[in-house]
């Protein structure tokens, strides 16, 4: 399976934000990626599937969890864009995130594969590169 940038931004490695669930890889392996844009982002899907679980702060599209933000259970700076049972591409809308109302770190995307072993995941992008929309971020 790959993983495609969900928006156009800065690779991080997942092991190094602020979220000691994601940086110790409890959610399984991935990437995380800042934005570049500022105001309202789109979120877009980095893979193909089937929307399984759809929160205003999370998607999930299979095996894959697209994570918007740091502590943003609760954002009201969040909008679903799909739901349950909606057929996706890569590059579908999922989530709007308004960037000035969360703040710079908080806007980090997450991207993991909780069915994965961590070992399984190759990392194609390396961390401080930048990547556009559908870029190829890493495979299982």
């Amino acid at each position: 399976m790959n993983l495609h940038s969900p928006l156009s931004g800065t690779v991080l490695e997942l092991e190094s934000v602020p979220d000691p669930v994601f940086a110790q890889l409890l959610l399984g392996p991935g990437a995380a990626v800042e934005p570049d844009e500022t105001g309202v982002v789109t979120v877009c899907s980095p893979v193909a599937g089937t929307v399984t679980a759809a929160r205003a702060h999370a998607v999930i599209i299979g095996p894959c969890l697209v994570h918007a933000g740091i502590d943003t259970f609760k954002s009201d700076a969040l909008t679903c864009l799909t739901e349950v049972g909606a057929r996706v591409e890569v590059g579908t809308p999922l989530i709007e995130m308004d960037r000035a109302r969360m703040g710079k770190l908080s806007s980090i995307i997450l991207i993991t594969l909780p069915e994965h072993e961590v070992g399984a995941w190759r990392q194609m992008a390396a961390p401080g590169t930048h990547v556009d929309l559908g870029s190829l971020l890493g495979t299982v």
